[in-house]
C-alpha cells in the first residue's frame, strides 16, 4: 500500500514533467529485483528488526563512544538501533532536542524492504541481502568508527574485530559531513 498508496513511493516513478526526480524503478525492476547473491551493507544508525525488510545478515556496531552509542556498551555484535534521540543541548550548545531517526532502518528498506507483501512500501532491490554496520548514535559519530566500518564491510581486517562473513558488494553511506574527505576516509575507500 505505500508504493502506490498516497503520497506513495513517488521517487520510484518514471520522471515526469511534475516528478523529475523519478528514479524509474518499475522499468529496472522488469529487468531485475536484485539478487540473493549480492550483499549490501548500509554504514549508518543500525537497524530495527522490521516486518517489511528480509532477514538481516549478522552486523557489527562500530560506535566506539559509550555516549554516542546509546545502547550501554562501546563496539560489539549488536547492530540494532536503540535510537539516537538527544535532549537540548546534548550536541552542543544552542542544539535542539531530536526524536530517534531510525534511518538506517529508513535506508534499508529504501534498498530491500520486500516487495508484493501488501505491508508499508517496497524496495528498490527487493531481492539483495543486507549487512547491517552501525556507525552513527547520537550526536553523530567518529571518522575513525566509520572508516573501520567500511573496512570490515568489505572484508577486510579490523584489529579486535572477527571477520566479515559476508563481504559486501555495494557500501552504502546515506551520511554526510562538512569538508573534504578525510585521508582516513581516503584510505578507507
Amino acid at each position: 500500500p505505500g508504493y502506490s498508496g498516497m503520497p506513495s513511493q513517488w521517487h520510484y516513478m518514471a520522471p515526469l514533467a511534475g516528478n523529475i526526480g523519478g528514479a524509474d524503478a518499475p522499468g529496472a525492476w522488469d529487468i531485475t529485483l536484485g539478487s540473493g547473491n549480492i550483499d549490501v551493507a548500509v554504514l549508518d544508525t543500525g537497524y530495527r528488526p522490521h516486518i517489511d525488510l528480509q532477514a538481516v545478515l549478522p552486523g557489527y556496531d562500530f560506535v566506539s563512544s559509550m555516549k554516542i552509542a546509546n545502547d550501554g556498551n562501546g563496539r560489539d555484535a549488536d547492530a540494532r538501533d536503540p535510537g539516537d534521540y538527544v535532549a537540548a543541548n546534548e550536541c552542543g550548545s544552542g542544539s535542539a532536542a531530536l526524536r530517534s531517526s531510525w534511518h538506517g532502518t529508513h535506508v534499508m528498506g529504501t534498498i530491500a524492504a520486500l516487495m508484493n507483501n501488501g505491508l508499508y512500501g517496497t524496495g528498490m532491490a527487493p531481492n539483495v541481502r543486507l549487512l547491517p554496520v552501525r556507525v552513527l548514535g547520537k550526536c553523530g559519530g567518529f571518522t575513525s568508527d566509520i572508516a573501520d566500518g567500511m573496512r570490515w564491510a568489505a572484508g577486510l581486517d579490523v584489529p579486535g574485530v572477527a571477520r566479515n562473513r559476508y563481504p559486501a558488494r555495494i557500501i552504502n553511506l546515506s551520511l554526510g559531513g562538512a569538508g573534504a574527505c578525510s585521508s582516513a576516509f581516503q584510505s578507507a575507500i
